[in-house]
């Protein structure tokens, strides 16, 4: 067997090899720090979007939830107590960027409703590093732009109404069409909160006297003049209890607005009993 000779490199050449991969190691250095700088800055200016001066919502919320009031009658003691825990609840589970707005049940015969807040939650001190923002402006922002307006909207809201209609359906409809169907929500997370007798009561569809047959009622012709599309809205039913309770708010009342909300293909999520 014959053995090829081992070709040796000149020092010229061995000198040469060794630039190239330095140069070699210095690109890769270079490339890896221009893409962590890249990362870096996205993550940054990803964090910091330009927001709405009124409301501080993003041209695309990253939520929306919709809070929907219809407070006839007074509350007592402990029922207000509870509604404004409830809302803080609220308040502090709408997520950085996520939408917020508040409306109260009118008639909408002549125009849709007018929201009493459209608000977004910007962020806190602790979505914000030291080191690429100012966590404590911020935090001012929140508490100034965010939380003081809701806390004088929550506080509007819990106010009776002294209305001697409640087109509680109607009004539903009227968010569906104005926020939650509104384009640009598809694929996020959505809410409607309803904050409520329930007891339907309008010349078409009245709840007090009796409650009618779900499927019967879904089926109606004044049913289809109100249904809307509520398509990936999760529903929450906040009950408020009257002082007849016991004759005007049966327990098939919750499932009544569960087959009526199911019929528009939205999911009651939570149904809850306001204390008091």
């Amino acid at each position: 067997m014959v053995r090829r000779p081992v070709r040796r490199l000149s020092a010229a050449q061995k000198r040469a090899q060794r630039e190239q991969n330095a140069g070699i190691v210095k690109v890769v250095v270079v490339v890896a720090a221009v893409c962590a700088f890249g990362f870096a800055y996205y993550k940054v200016t990803s964090a910091h979007r330009h927001l709405d001066s009124a409301t501080l919502c993003p041209h695309d919320p990253e939520s929306v939830t919709v809070l929907l009031v219809d407070v006839t009658d007074p509350m007592n003691v402990a029922q207000r107590q509870d509604f404004m825990n409830q809302l803080v609840r609220l308040k502090n589970s709408i997520p950085r960027y996520g939408k917020l707005v508040v409306t109260k049940v009118d008639a909408t015969s002549n125009s849709l409703l007018s929201p009493v807040i459209v608000t977004c939650n910007p962020g806190s001190a602790v979505d914000e590093n030291e080191a690429t923002g100012d966590p404590a402006r911020l935090q001012k922002q929140r508490e100034e732009g965010f939380e003081k307006p809701l806390d004088a909207a929550f506080s509007k809201i819990a106010e009776a109404s002294g209305a001697d209609t409640s087109p509680i359906l109607e009004s539903v409809q009227s968010v569906a069409l104005t926020e939650l169907e509104k384009p640009g929500t598809q694929g996020r997370p959505k809410r409607l909160v309803l904050v409520s007798d329930l007891l339907q009561n309008t010349q078409g569809l009245n709840f007090y006297h009796s409650l009618p047959d779900a499927a019967k009622l879904v089926e109606s012709s004044a049913f289809r003049r109100v249904r809307t599309d509520l398509r990936d809205v999760q529903v929450e039913l906040w009950m408020l209890e009257r002082q007849d309770a016991a004759s005007t708010q049966p327990r098939a009342l919750a499932d009544l607005w569960d087959h009526l909300i199911s019929a528009q293909q939205g999911t009651v999520v939570r149904v809850y009993n306001v204390s008091g």
